[in-house]
């Protein structure tokens, strides 16, 4: 037995035009892999700030473009990262006054790093073991050109396998435990 709880025809209607198959869409031929190089995401340029910029400004920078992480570089080779994570415990509740602080005195100083040309599974294995959600991206020169976040694998993962996301089931409809299932 099923507890049906209606949708409003409004996201019915959005959940079903996403059912549909659009032949404007190009299908992808093969699935990322764990090997894939880290540049075959292709990430944009990562947002950056200079050592020495007050908290005030990257906070600003950070709303403007709706990113919840910023690199922070010295003379353009990146020398540290300041996250949404590092506010929260360094500055939040702390009474600084943002116009004189800088990054330099909240950002993680010296941050994990990897290379375009490195598989994905490293990143994998970087963010799974230090516990992190940003790895920076850095050419040969330790100059920032990507950032790589959980949430950019798992939305290439969720493109690739979007038929199977689309038709899962909806989730207004709870199966009762009590009842058997099948015929």
């Amino acid at each position: 037995m099923y507890i049906d709880f209606h949708i409003g025809s409004e996201d019915e209607d959005q959940w079903m035009e996403g059912l549909e198959a659009s032949e404007d869409d190009p299908e992808m031929s093969t699935a990322v892999r764990i090997q894939d190089p880290i540049s075959s995401l292709g990430l944009e340029a990562p947002l950056t700030a200079e050592i020495g910029t007050s908290l005030k400004n990257a906070l600003h920078q950070l709303q403007q473009e709706k990113q919840n992480c910023l690199l922070i570089v010295e003379n353009g080779t990146l020398s540290g990262i300041l996250t949404e994570r590092d506010i929260l415990l360094k500055v939040t509740g702390k009474g600084f006054d943002l116009d004189l602080v800088t990054v330099d005195e909240f950002m993680t100083e010296n941050p994990e790093y990897l290379a375009p040309e490195d598989p994905l599974a490293y990143a994998l294995n970087k963010m799974h073991i230090g516990g992190f959600r940003h790895v920076p991206i850095v050419d040969d020169s330790m100059v920032p050109v990507g950032l790589i976040s959980i949430s950019d694998i798992i939305s290439t993962i969720a493109d690739y396998f979007s038929r199977e996301i689309i038709n899962l089931p909806p989730l207004d409809r709870l199966v009762d435990p009590n009842m058997q299932e099948g015929g």
